[in-house]
């Protein structure tokens, strides 16, 4: 069994303490874009994985990543290249041409989720400013081929 903690855009705005708490104690740490410069307190984790947003200019994180924890393959992005804003289908075919189970996204700075066949698409929200409601974050539990998750408001 393997938890993961899964956050976006944080706008280069230090991460809130409870948050990395959640994140030192995780296996894994997924990073989906926007505000890179703020991720001093993990971004050494031993399981940390990051893709750079619209907002993080010339960092050398990559623009996706896909990361297979256990049995189960997370497409990592943070969505304004897929155009997440206005329809989840491209994303969902990258997804489904990585043979990816859940494909992770940010830049609509509030927390969503839907399922395309098998494919979770997931927004965590906003870490910080959020356009909806709290700061949030997801929480995965993987255990095998199986997973679970909940979106965690701050």
């Amino acid at each position: 069994m393997k938890t993961i903690t899964v956050f976006s855009d944080s706008h280069h705005i230090p991460l809130p303490k409870r948050l990395v708490d959640v994140a030192n104690e995780s296996d894994y740490v997924f990073f989906l874009g926007d505000g890179i410069s703020g991720l001093d307190e993990i971004l050494f984790h031993k399981g940390f994985h990051g893709v750079k947003g619209n907002c993080d200019g010339f960092h050398d994180f990559p623009d996706e990543d896909l990361v297979q924890v256990e049995g189960v393959k997370f497409l990592l992005t943070h969505g304004h290249n897929y155009h997440v804003k206005s329809d989840k289908l491209p994303l969902y075919y990258r997804a489904q041409e990585l043979g990816a189970n859940v494909a992770l996204y940010g830049h609509t700075h509030f927390a969503e989720e839907s399922k395309e066949n098998e494919i979770l698409l997931l927004n965590p929200g906003a870490i910080q400013s959020p356009m909806i409601g709290a700061p949030s974050y997801a929480y995965f539990v993987v255990n095998g081929d199986k997973f679970s998750y909940k979106i965690v408001k701050m």
